[in-house]
């Protein structure tokens, strides 16, 4: 046991509350980042989003120019043979001609088919391209506004952890020092809580009933005691 004076007992017991709550301050301020990224994330999937409904609506432009500049040739090479009908000499070639220009047509046909197709396909992408779009500018909207959100809930917690450094440095300073060696020993190996109270001869750091006589022995309040069961500091109020 340890002898303990009432102005060190009530300074450890406001150093832990103090540290308490500066280590719920840096936890905070440590998903802060991890937030910022995942909104980042999001950001990027939706500007990739964008960039894939351009590359699709320019994939189906660039589809239907080819296939009308390959109609517009056909169109022309039928003209051309539909000319040379009229200078044919023999019904042998005539016939020729006929089949050709009738394969032309058939071919011209379907490639109009296809550019229709295509046109409605550039409609639907250049659509997706236009919600992608949409989507993309409220995200970043939203995501532009949480990041401030962010930054200005960093800087109000960076503040406030600010502040409470200072009152533990000011608290450890004016702690007996052996004491404080014993507080920080205990803090170390019980996760961070080194002294807590009993109530109703429970303490509160493993929730476990301590013997009679050392509930009784804490109202003493020249000695420390250690929870036989957790090893905190253990006090009552």
């Amino acid at each position: 046991m340890t002898s303990i004076t009432r102005e060190n007992l009530e300074l450890m017991i406001e150093l832990q509350s103090t540290e308490i709550e500066a280590a719920g301050i840096e936890a905070v301020l440590a998903v802060l980042p991890e937030q910022a990224a995942a909104l980042e994330s999001e950001l990027a999937h939706a500007t990739a989003i964008v960039a894939s409904r351009k590359s699709q609506a320019a994939e189906l432009k660039k589809k239907y120019r080819e296939l009308e500049a390959e109609f517009e040739k056909g169109q022309a090479r039928r003209q051309k043979r539909q000319t040379q009908l009229h200078s044919v000499k023999t019904n042998k070639d005539y016939q020729a001609l006929l089949k050709e220009i009738e394969d032309i047509g058939s071919a011209c046909s379907r490639m109009e088919d296809e550019m229709l197709e295509c046109l409605d396909d550039i409609e639907d992408a250049e659509k997706a391209l236009a919600d992608a779009e949409s989507t993309y500018g409220e995200k970043k909207a939203h995501i532009e506004r949480k990041n401030r959100e962010i930054e200005k809930q960093a800087g109000v917690e960076k503040e406030k952890l600010q502040l409470l450094q200072s009152t533990i440095a000011r608290i450890a300073d004016r702690l007996d020092p052996k004491l404080k060696r014993q507080y920080d020993t205990i803090k170390q190996n019980s996760g961070g809580v080194a002294i807590v109270s009993v109530n109703g001869a429970v303490c509160k750091g493993c929730h476990l009933n301590i013997p009679p006589q050392l509930y009784n022995e804490l109202h003493r309040e020249n000695e420390l005691r250690l929870c036989p069961h957790c090893y905190r500091m253990i006090y009552v109020l």
